[in-house]
């Protein structure tokens, strides 16, 4: 059943008390009684024991739910997924953290990974979250360029550039004594031979260049075509990156030591993490004009993250490839705040990727004060 329908069958005293209690939880991080929540004037005109029925009722709905120690009240998961498709105000993102977030474009000219660790590391920041970046498979981008650059004696730095402006480093130890005519030469035969293609065919033209009797017969194409292969090979291995896991800890609902090492572990199994975000990027959208997903403890398919949720986004560039970025917090984390961060930083590293400018204010994600 969908957010949209459940939160049809509240009345609009129930969603207003549904609201408040989800705020006031998010702020306190205790249970929320009906005078506490009166008290703290969250938009409630009413008396204790009205707001004190309709949470009973909320309960009953299974909004709500009572910890065993406490006369309070808490948020379930189905009261954190109305709150976020349904009753949440779309926090403003400061110019501050704005200006911070589209520093990523002035990377543009890095590694992929680089320019993805570094958005990661941002988004951790600005959030107080951990951040999660899940790189992107390259296989179906398209060859534009690719240059060899002398480092060493026999080493070289490889430079791969996409059709779409994505840019790849890789660094390569060599046999042969580098010199930067003979790179030149080996640089213009790739880019004549490879020029339109899909980085997933590639490695076979590159084979069957191999097996040329006028390859085989001249030097240059040779390694060329050597140099080629080591340097276009896809990792196929998806690649997580994880910032500021130390965020987790600083807050009240991890205290306890068993469920932070049993966190800790979950977030060095990369197999964990992999459903995990395959998870969350199936979950229904945060709303209606959004790109990002968010899952709840209860939704994730590893008992590990039963205790947090995931707020995450899909990025990508013009020819293909894709991945997801986002944060990894408590239940009660500010959704208003972080949905969108993290919209604005897969929009931003998007742009990186592509090489494009950072996106004017007033499109999607670019709320200021």
């Amino acid at each position: 059943m969908t957010a949209v329908r459940l939160t049809a069958e509240l009345t609009d005293r129930q969603r207003e008390v549904l609201q408040a209690v989800v705020e006031h939880y998010i702020a306190t991080a205790e249970p929320v009684g009906s005078r506490s929540l009166t008290r703290a004037n969250r938009g409630i005109d009413v008396s204790p024991a009205t707001v004190r029925n309709t949470m009973a009722d909320l309960e009953d709905l299974g909004y709500l739910s009572a910890p065993h120690s406490s006369a309070g009240r808490i948020p379930t998961a189905l009261a954190f997924r109305v709150f976020v498709e349904q009753l949440a105000q779309r926090g403003r993102i400061s110019p501050k953290e704005r200006e911070l977030i589209t520093t990523v474009t002035s990377h543009a000219d890095r590694d992929i990974r680089q320019v993805l660790a570094e958005a990661g590391r941002i988004l951790a920041t600005v959030s107080k979250h951990a951040s999660l970046v899940l790189l992107p498979s390259i296989e179906e981008v398209v060859f534009s360029d690719i240059e060899f650059l002398p480092v060493r004696d026999r080493t070289i730095l490889c430079v791969f550039v996409a059709k779409s402006g994505l840019v790849q480093h890789r660094t390569i130890d060599v046999d042969f004594p580098v010199e930067r005519e003979e790179l030149r030469r080996m640089s213009n035969y790739l880019k004549s031979l490879l020029d339109g293609q899909r980085l997933v065919d590639v490695r076979d033209t590159i084979l069957t260049a191999m097996r040329d009797e006028r390859a085989q017969a001249d030097e240059v194409m040779r390694r060329a075509l050597a140099l080629g292969e080591r340097s276009l090979t896809v990792d196929r291995a998806p690649i997580v990156l994880i910032e500021g896991e130390r965020a987790l800890f600083e807050q009240p609902e991890f205290a306890d030591i068993t469920r932070m090492r049993r966190i800790l572990r979950a977030f060095e199994e990369k197999t964990m993490l992999l459903r995990l975000l395959d998870a969350s990027i199936a979950q229904p959208q945060a709303a209606a004009q959004s790109d990002t997903h968010v899952l709840f403890g209860a939704d994730a398919p590893v008992n590990e993250f039963k205790d947090l949720a995931v707020v995450m986004a899909s990025y990508a560039t013009e020819d293909g490839p894709v991945g997801t970025l986002g944060v990894v917090g408590p239940i009660r984390m500010d959704y208003s705040r972080v949905i969108p961060l993290v919209e604005l930083t897969a929009g931003t590293v998007a742009r990186s990727l592509s090489g494009k400018e950072p996106a004017e204010d007033g499109q999607p994600g670019s709320q200021s004060d």
